[in-house]
């Protein structure tokens, strides 16, 4: 079921008016003006007031110097991805990268809103074309290390935003990538060193999700003291776990702190392992702190608290880990057709994943030798596996694989962008995740989605849902998500090591799920 844990997070603020973001007739001014423009859109950035911000950098914007029409559409584009309006900075973005392409930090701009979109193989095209026009850009050197640790590659990554660091010490969104790259890594006292350095730097005034979050989670990988985190016990190379699956839920059984059997959902969505509220208590496992969180369903407009704790041991088959960052999911939902229960993802633990759904068995390993499927999908990490679909043949999105979730959906804003038939009847339906009942879901009818060729689904139904929640948090527009229906026609493997996303037809070789 898809929850998320962490990530860039901003109120999903009100549309700008439509003519403020198509029309851009600006009178002629003075470059002095200008400038003054600029720096008055910096003071309402750090006051938080972002459509005042985009008005004063879009005043600007036509400036007869470059490097000022360049800082007035950096200005523009950052203030929308505040707003969460990602098509919106993705359009102005493409329109400083065409007038002054040139410039690395044209250049470095267009892939922040690239990967904003989603589009993380265009964005990071992007960057090295920025740092071929100047290796030491440091948008473009954040960019590039934020698509690095999207692959896995922690080492290069961390060089990247080292020198981004150095060249550009006081922007905030550095430290934070920084953070993230160290937790990924397993140095819990650097990354929450880094995220202090990054709310130094903020606004005082930021109330944001963001900033909420990162205090508390400085606080709670501080806690870790001098333990190691996701310690491994046992020793094996590879992990074989048997399942069941109950009303499109894969249930395997574990024990927490030695004492406590539990059912776990194996649920790809979820960046963080998962207990109830009774399972925590009878495990012994305290909660220390709460931060935001993010998923389907309208509590909290798609955002809810829960309670964030350390769990000592986890056994799983016999596969044993200790110290692992976990969620308890309190307050309780209380108005879903059936109780929260428990959660955990092989893929937030460190380890690749292969799901057999004809024999019901989970393989974890460090490290998959190589196997035979015949559809393999590129693959990024970032905190959630996303692979790339192709919408009705003309609209490339991120998918979240989600072994949690049923059905196959895309994002709201996404159908909003699609050439669709007025007349369609649109069939409300019922959808509930980690956050509630979507109150706005509906069915939209004679959708294609191809992840390859001749692999994904033609003219069907998919869910349409608000995904403005988990986007502001991961840091980029999610498309839909990949659910049970989808994934249960095959088996399924999930390469960490490699990148990629292995598909093989449980039934005739030439199956295909359309």
């Amino acid at each position: 079921m898809f929850s998320l844990t962490r990530g860039p997070a901003r109120g999903v603020a009100r549309a700008l008016l439509a003519a403020g973001l198509l029309t851009l007739t600006v009178s002629a001014q003075e470059p002095t003006a200008q400038q003054d423009q600029i720096e008055r859109g910096d003071r309402l950035m750090s006051r938080l007031q972002y459509e005042d911000a985009y008005e004063a950098y879009r005043s600007a914007r036509d400036s007869v110097e470059p490097l000022t029409r360049v800082k007035a559409g950096t200005g523009m584009v950052r203030a929308l991805l505040r707003l969460s309006l990602f098509a919106e900075a993705a359009r102005e973005g493409a329109t400083v990268a065409e007038r002054d392409g040139s410039l690395a930090p044209a250049l470095a701009l267009h892939g922040d809103v690239l990967w904003a979109s989603g589009l993380f193989d265009e964005a990071e095209r992007r960057f090295d074309d920025a740092l071929a026009v100047d290796p030491a850009d440091p948008t473009a050197l954040h960019g590039r290390a934020r698509s690095r640790a999207s692959k896995r590659q922690f080492e290069a990554a961390l060089v990247d935003v080292r020198k981004a660091i150095a060249t550009d010490p006081e922007e905030p969104s550095f430290h934070y990538t920084l953070a993230s790259i160290l937790e990924d890594t397993r140095q819990f006292p650097e990354a929450a060193r880094a995220l202090e350095r990054y709310l130094d730097l903020i606004p005082a005034r930021d109330e944001s999700e963001m900033a909420k979050w990162a205090d508390a989670q400085s606080a709670f990988l501080r806690g870790f003291g001098d333990r190691v985190p996701y310690e491994l016990v046992s020793n094996r190379e590879v992990y074989t776990i048997p399942f069941r699956v109950v009303d499109g839920r894969l249930l395997i059984r574990g024990i927490v702190n030695g004492n406590t059997a539990v059912e776990f959902a194996l649920d790809t969505g979820t960046d963080q392992t998962t207990l109830t509220p009774a399972i925590a208590a009878r495990a012994g496992v305290r909660p220390t702190l709460t931060l935001q969180t993010a998923g389907v369903g309208s509590a909290g407009v798609g955002f809810r608290t829960l309670q964030v704790a350390r769990i000592d041991e986890i056994l799983i088959g016999d596969f044993r880990i200790r110290n692992v960052p976990g969620l308890i999911k309190s307050p309780s939902l209380t108005e879903i057709p059936r109780m929260e229960g428990a959660g955990f993802s092989p893929l937030a633990l460190g380890f690749s994943a292969e799901i057999d759904y004809a024999r019901r068995v989970l393989t974890m390993t460090r490290r998959f030798e190589a196997g035979d499927f015949p559809t393999r999908l590129p693959m990024r990490m970032h905190r959630l596996a996303t692979v790339r679909g192709m919408i009705n043949g003309n609209t490339p999105v991120s998918f979240v694989l989600d072994t949690g979730g049923t059905a196959m959906s895309v994002s709201r804003r996404i159908a909003g962008r699609l050439d669709v038939d007025p007349n369609l009847r649109l069939v409300p339906v019922q959808v509930y995740g980690t956050s509630g009942w979507d109150r706005g879901a509906f069915l939209l009818p004679f959708v294609d989605i191809q992840f390859a060729p001749g692999v994904g689904t033609s003219q069907r139904s998919v869910a349409v849902l608000n995904l403005d929640a988990p986007s502001a948090l991961l840091g980029f527009e999610m498309g839909g998500i990949i659910g049970h229906e989808f994934l249960r026609h095959y088996v399924v493997r999930i390469d960490l090591d490699r990148g990629e996303v292995g598909l093989r037809p449980i039934s005739s070789p030439g199956y295909r799920y359309f």
